[in-house]
């Protein structure tokens, strides 16, 4: 019983420390920049991200819930379905 508790421990740790990239693997991570491509055409880099999306920076569009994230676009670009 031990390991079983361990093993549920080490998993949500590694789900709160991952960031996006368990959310990304569940499938539960924000929607894609494709959504709106005439915005986000040509954004390459966390920084352009977070010049529109920082919510301490007076953002222009919505406001990310996690700043402190790195990988953008990655997390972000989804293939529209």
């Amino acid at each position: 019983m031990k390991t079983v508790m361990r093993i549920i421990v080490c998993g949500i740790a590694l789900a709160v420390l991952g960031g996006c990239a368990y959310r990304h693997y569940l499938g539960v991570h924000g929607p894609s920049v494709l959504n709106t491509p005439d915005i986000h055409e040509g954004v390459a880099d966390d920084a352009e991200c977070l010049s529109c999306h920082h919510p301490d920076m007076n953002p222009t569009g919505p406001p990310t819930s996690h700043p402190q994230f790195t990988g953008c676009i990655k997390c972000h670009s989804d293939a529209l379905k």
